[in-house]
């Protein structure tokens, strides 16, 4: 499992009083009075074995911190265009794939790669084709694959390359994603599927498209204070503009809203009941105003999607589980 972490994003805040740390929250509660009158469902249950992806620990990347949290960043559930299934990445006997399942009536899951080490992956927007991040050789590459039947896939990524986060253009013919050069250095690629040809853009990870803009991206950045930040970049005219940012903490892997008017991302939080450094849901509007905390469940609350129509959030959460297993969880969504 440590290849499977290599790549994560660390973050560090503050140190938590020690005394505040003894105080013990039942993880098994499935919402807390911040979150108001939330209605939470639960889409997987703990024998779907939805991958672990949040580790709690001290030492930051060799430094000594008082406390942190790491976490994978990049997308690790995504809905069809149509609504109708959820997918999410099953680890079982030693293998991580993509699962699907009724993202509505929940049920039994099917099974959609039959790989070894996927890591990330989203839906293509006319609903054919996964686009997934799978290990293979000590490297992570971009891989398609049929989103309804077969087992064919097709590599993008060359075997020498550590690329993540792809995502497919609405017409099909181009894939965005991010690529690792060094310790925390990423920047935003593109692949052309006519000409085979690769092209740099800017330094980011975990684009995502803008409708209607062929030219822009939201995207996340690194500081020089290994925290993350929001921002949107415009290839064609090389404005680049800071959409979220805030000092000792971090906002990861945006989600454009389908009405394109906010947008969902993972930060770090102190949850109030036992003061631990943890992930929760965000929304910000897309020029930066009225962020908004949605969640506050002591559990990680992460990698959050947009249902199509907009009313509601899928995401993965640690919350309902007294043994703090990860989940899918439904929220609606009404600011």
């Amino acid at each position: 499992m440590n290849k499977i972490f290599a790549a994560i994003l660390t973050i560090s805040l503050l140190a938590v009083n020690a005394e505040a740390k003894k105080i013990k929250f039942d993880y098994s509660v499935v919402n807390v009075p911040e979150e108001g009158g939330v209605n939470f469902e639960r889409i997987t249950d703990d024998a779907d074995c939805v991958l672990y992806t949040v580790n709690n620990r001290t030492g930051i990347f060799g430094k000594k911190k008082a406390s942190g949290v790491d976490w994978w960043v990049n997308p690790q559930i995504a809905i069809s265009p149509d609504g109708q299934k959820i997918a999410y990445i099953n680890l079982k006997n030693g293998t991580q794939n993509i699962m699907v399942k009724n993202a509505k009536k929940g049920g039994a899951s099917v099974q959609r790669t039959f790989r070894t080490a996927v890591e990330d992956f989203s839906w293509s927007p006319d609903g054919t084709t996964l686009c997934f991040t799978e290990v293979r050789n000590g490297h992570h590459g971009i891989y398609l694959v049929n989103a309804e039947q077969g087992s064919v896939v097709k590599q993008i990524s060359g075997g020498n390359d550590n690329d993540y986060g792809g995502v497919l253009s609405r017409d099909g013919n181009t894939i965005f994603f991010h690529r690792g050069e060094g310790f925390q250095s990423y920047s935003i690629w593109s692949y052309d599927r006519k000409t085979n040809l690769f092209s740099n853009y800017s330094r980011g990870m975990t684009p995502v498209l803008i409708p209607g803009k062929d030219n822009e991206i939201y995207c996340a950045r690194f500081t020089d204070q290994k925290e993350s930040e929001i921002w949107r970049i415009n290839f064609e005219t090389g404005v680049e503009e800071i959409i979220l940012s805030q000092p000792g903490r971090s906002f990861t892997t945006p989600q454009l809203s389908p009405d394109g008017k906010w947008l969902l991302v993972t930060g770090t939080s102190v949850s109030e009941k036992d003061k631990a450094i943890n992930t929760d849901i965000f929304v910000v509007r897309t020029d930066g105003t009225n962020l908004t905390q949605l969640t506050y469940h002591p559990g990680n609350d992460m990698s959050a999607i947009w249902s199509p129509d907009g009313k509601y959030i899928y995401f993965l959460s640690q919350r309902g589980s007294a043994n703090r297993i990860f989940n899918v969880w439904k929220m609606s969504f009404d600011l």
